[in-house]
């Protein structure tokens, strides 16, 4: 019987873990990175596994990838393209760095040699800063706002309890097992 009241309450809980401001604003900014950069390369396999390896929120990440690769698409793929040539061909300081970049041995297999990838990292990386603040403050100022009115709801107030009778639950049935 209590197995009903076991799953909800552990997909609560998921949810409520890694929802610091940090971790959200990360997740934003990590699906900036997967939103500015081609999906089918090795560059985004990587973005992948930080994906999974970091902690993040990945709820925010999933959401606003589309968002991101939309902007990418209208407009921001032209662009990336534009900074990536001017960084690979036309800016010839950085001949040398980008010779030794691209003959590192796992860099060389990222496509780091493209236009289109280094000039959406480049404008990933000058959006990261102010995506990464104007959403952590967003992230505050919305927990702030709606803190009291969730607080008072009767939707949480009916959550709280049933993790109350989880908890309650859970001992009896330790108690029940050590009496076996």
């Amino acid at each position: 019987m209590w197995s009903v009241i076991s799953l909800p309450v552990r997909i609560i809980k998921l949810l409520e873990e890694n929802t610091s401001s940090v971790e959200v604003a990360g997740g934003v900014c990590l699906g900036l990175f997967l939103g500015f950069t081609p999906l089918n390369g090795p560059f985004a396999f990587l973005l992948a596994l930080f994906f999974f390896l970091v902690k993040i929120n990945r709820a925010s990440t999933l959401l606003t990838l589309p968002l991101f690769k939309l902007l990418y698409i209208f407009g921001g793929a032209h662009l990336a393209d534009r900074v990536g040539s001017y960084l690979l061909i036309d800016a010839g300081y950085l001949a040398g760095f980008w010779s030794f970049v691209t003959n590192l041995p796992v860099l060389a297999y990222l496509n780091l040699n493209t236009t289109i990838v280094i000039g959406g990292i480049a404008l990933a990386l000058i959006a990261a800063v102010p995506v990464f603040i104007g959403s952590r403050l967003a992230v505050i100022g919305l927990r702030r706002r709606y803190a009291e009115k969730m607080k008072n709801s009767k939707v949480s107030k009916f959550i709280d309890g049933l993790k109350k009778v989880h908890s309650t639950a859970a001992k009896v049935d330790r108690v029940r097992s050590h009496l076996r």
